[in-house]
């Protein structure tokens, strides 16, 4: 019986104690769950990111303030006990939960990969209505955009997990930052460390595990997990070979221009079968489960937004480094990966920018009509390098009026003043420390 098994989920997870967590730097700000208009806190992102571990994380904060194991039901939706659960069934969550404690009680409701249940919206708003507090979480990026704005109308507020940030993986490692650790002895460990994150990336797993080939591994089940769970069997992709190959190529060109013309007319020459159209809503799917991004020029034309290439950035480092064997020689474009994935843990407005006189920019952060240049280069050592990349930046300057720009590198930091300008060049992995964007 289904209300038993919900019964025998719920009591287990109340008799098992909350994992110890390595605390992830995503600020809710907890008094939106005392409103009184009651918003559904939404947790959104990529498969063994750590949206479960926030969920948890969510508890303990309100177990410090109080509150009791008790007080939560916690399910999650992958689990096969549920299997087949309707949407029609869902209450029978809230009534195991009464017939085991005190009807008075009002529990914090926690539903993790709520998306596995068709018509879930429709149970959720209702507890909404009730003016329960409501956690969900899914990894599907459509719950950020068509599907939790159609389903929950307003009523949610969406936050979005990634794999460690460099602060976190310290965190990992029991090194906990502080400012003044860059001119201390930590800074070397620090920067020992940076290597390391800079090659595995950034998936909790992945940094408690040392071993290479295990890492290797557990990275690959990730992407297989990704490719027929959440594209093929969730999109009912037919071409599957087109799907692998389309994924395996933008794995192996992370943040470089993708055309989609281009890569028609290279999968064709390879004797497959396709579409522009197709190769354009795979990317769609990309960006959905969370496997990576696109990155538009930066214009106010839609038309030239939409018929210039788009820059690509992968969800983790790792998966490109472990998985396609070529970090030694992408080194500059996986730096600039990272910096991209910093910028959007933050939630920050990006494209890439070309000037008048063609020369292009990294990063173009636009927020609230402030606008903010960033120029990655992994080494500048070389005169031509560095020319080529101040010229760059220096052009986007004074195109935007600025007094400044920043050039992110691996290891460089300086200040140059050039015609009236100021160019700031520093290590990205100081900069992902300290960054205030």
């Amino acid at each position: 019986m289904l209300k038993d098994s919900l019964k025998i989920i719920l009591n287990e997870f109340h008799e098992t104690e909350l994992p110890d967590l390595i605390p992830r730097h995503l600020a809710i700000d907890h008094s939106i769950l005392h409103l009184p208009v009651n918003k559904i806190i939404t947790i959104i992102g990529a498969r063994r990111a750590g949206k479960t571990t926030f969920l948890f994380q969510l508890m303990k904060e309100f177990i410090r303030a109080g509150r009791d194991i008790t007080d939560f039901i916690y399910i999650n939706f992958e689990d096969e006990r549920l299997l087949p659960l309707r949407a029609e069934e869902l209450h029978l969550i809230l009534d195991a939960y009464f017939e085991l404690y005190d009807e008075s009680k009002q529990p914090f409701v926690f539903l993790d990969e709520v998306q596995n249940i068709d018509g879930w919206d429709k149970f959720v708003r209702r507890l909404n209505d009730q003016g329960y507090t409501i956690v969900i979480t899914g990894s599907n990026s459509r719950m950020l955009g068509r599907e939790i704005a159609t389903a929950l109308r307003g009523r949610t507020l969406t936050y979005e997990i990634f794999p460690f940030s460099f602060l976190e993986f310290l965190d990992s490692k029991n090194i906990k930052f502080e400012k003044r650790n860059l001119f201390s002895k930590k800074r070397y460990q620090i920067r020992q460390l940076f290597d390391t994150y800079f090659f595995c990336g950034g998936y909790p797993e992945i940094t408690f595990l040392e071993d290479k080939s295990t890492q290797t591994r557990v990275l690959q089940d990730y992407f297989n997990t990704l490719f027929y769970r959440d594209l093929v069997e969730r999109y009912k992709i037919k071409n599957t070979d087109l799907m692998r190959l389309w994924l395996t190529t933008l794995m192996a060109n992370i943040s470089s221009m993708i055309s989609l013309s281009k890569a028609e007319n290279d999968f064709k020459s390879r004797g497959m079968k396709l579409s522009r159209a197709s190769l354009s809503t795979y990317a769609g799917y990309v960006e959905d489960v969370y496997f990576g991004f696109f990155v538009s020029l930066y214009t106010n034309s839609e038309r030239k937004r939409q018929v210039n290439p788009k820059k690509f950035y992968l969800i983790d480092p790792g998966l490109h480094n472990l998985l396609t064997l070529k970090f030694s020689e992408n080194k500059g474009r996986l730096l600039e990966n990272l910096v991209f994935l910093e910028l959007r843990r933050k939630g920050k407005q990006v494209s890439y920018f070309k000037s008048k006189r063609g020369y292009e920019i990294d990063f173009l952060v636009d927020e609230h009509d402030e606008k903010k240049l960033i120029q990655v280069c992994h080494d500048l050592n070389h005169i031509d390098t560095f020319n080529r990349e101040k010229r760059a930046l220096l052009e986007g300057i004074k195109e935007f009026g600025l007094d400044s720009g920043l050039i992110l590198t691996y290891d460089d930091k300086r200040r140059d003043e050039v015609e009236g300008h100021a160019i700031n060049i520093m290590p990205a992995w100081e900069w992902l420390l300290v960054n205030d964007l």
